[in-house]
């Protein structure tokens, strides 16, 4: 297989129409859409990323049933195992206190709700396919624009013009910090922690959602039929002395025994997860919000444009709304001959996204800021709501939040 050209020669410049930068999910899909797109040739398309090394990563990612068909119309699936994923027929909400959940089952039937599949299994899939398009493996570290074209400076002294620049490098996206684009931080003090665990029961493929006196924390189902994966979303404080323990592993399997005494449900830590040794990542949930995820000649998508709270599992999939929207922007605009930096482009993506993006961070909010609330009468009432909502077909909202 042809090997991808990555240039490192720092006297060099090169010229794409259009520029990827970032080398996670979002990157590598959105550039996979370009070439595929039919509006670009190969060389016509630049890739920037950092070199990353992550072979023992077992991080997992759910995919609703829209995405996984973008990723089956790009062939990103083809060649998964049985192994390589595992499909939700069922999602259960647990509120405090409360051991009835909100649930939804399509277990015995053809649907599903969606995947859970491995991070680095759907990256490697989408880099392979991407042998053709320049990389390059740097970050960019500056940039500027004239009234034709905007210019990328790279940290290898390479410099990139373009005519269009995707940026989709992350929460903390420099690219966005170097244009100025206005983002309104919202501090939660939380941190995200997550990791593997096994539980005392199959799985059977179901999705769980809590909302813990520890904090909100989902499980999602993993390869075994009692493994499972989990983001837990702790207060900073209680994130501390948690840590200052000899085994973190064991306190949140307690908080989880204690919370689904009812269902009799138990959890305990794993020493290795496929072979790997397993211990606990996490990060700060410090979330952004953008008004205008667009600048000149560029547009934000993914966690550059919006980051929400990890609970409703809905990230990745908005981002790849957002890859697909850029590609639908482009050829509505493309076709009447605009350039490619023409305004028409920026603002169809904006007023296609923004809509989807506040109104998923308002329900996550919501939930978020609800259940982790002081007030025991607030805590109180949404329990309630749910208990209400369970007899209502209104819960299957969250059904359809979750699936599409």
């Amino acid at each position: 297989m042809k090997s991808a050209e990555i240039t490192k020669n720092s006297s060099q410049e090169f010229f794409h129409k259009i520029c990827v930068v970032g080398g996670g999910l979002t990157g590598a899909i959105m550039s996979l859409l370009l070439k595929n797109s039919n509006l670009f040739k190969s060389h016509e398309i630049g890739w920037i990323k950092p070199k990353i090394v992550a072979p023992d990563d077992l991080r997992t990612t759910f995919y609703n049933k829209n995405s996984l068909e973008l990723l089956e119309s790009l062939g990103l699936l083809k060649n998964l195992s049985k192994k390589d994923y595992t499909f939700i027929n069922k999602i259960q909400v647990f509120g405090m206190n409360n051991s009835s959940p909100l649930e939804w089952d399509y277990s015995g039937s053809k649907l599903n709700f969606g995947a859970v599949i491995k991070n680095n299994i759907i990256l490697k899939s989408a880099t392979e396919q991407l042998n053709d398009i320049k990389q390059y493996e740097s970050l960019v570290t500056n940039t500027h624009h004239d009234d034709f074209e905007r210019t990328l400076y790279l940290s290898d002294k390479v410099l990139i013009k373009t005519h269009m620049v995707l940026a989709a490098d992350g929460k903390n996206s420099n690219l966005r910090k170097l244009l100025s684009i206005k983002t309104m931080k919202k501090k939660v003090n939380h941190i995200a922690v997550s990791g593997f665990l096994q539980q005392s029961k199959n799985h059977n493929s179901t999705a769980i959602q809590a909302f813990t006196n520890l904090g909100p924390i989902g499980l999602l189902p993993f390869q075994d039929k009692n493994i499972v994966n989990f983001v837990q979303s702790i207060e900073e404080n209680k994130y501390k002395q948690i840590l200052s323990k000899t085994r973190p592993e064991n306190y949140i399997c307690d908080h989880l025994n204690s919370f689904f005494s009812n269902v009799d449900l138990k959890f305990q830590p794993l020493q290795k997860v496929n072979q790997f040794k397993h211990k606990l990542s996490s990060w700060k949930l410090d979330l952004n919000f953008i008004v205008n995820p667009t600048a000149y000649r560029t547009i934000l998508i993914g966690d550059a444009a919006h980051s929400i709270h990890p609970l409703a599992g809905q990230g990745l999939n908005l981002a790849l709304r957002d890859c697909t929207s850029v590609i639908k922007s482009l050829k509505t605009n493309l076709k009447f001959g605009q350039d490619l930096g023409d305004y028409s482009i920026l603002s169809f993506y904006k007023n296609d996204r923004l809509p989807k993006t506040m109104a998923m961070t308002a329900v996550t909010d919501f939930l978020f800021y609800g259940f982790t609330s002081n007030s025991n009468k607030t805590k109180s009432f949404l329990t309630k709501g749910m208990e209400t909502l369970n007899k209502s077909n209104l819960k299957n909202i969250f059904r359809d939040i979750a699936s599409a």
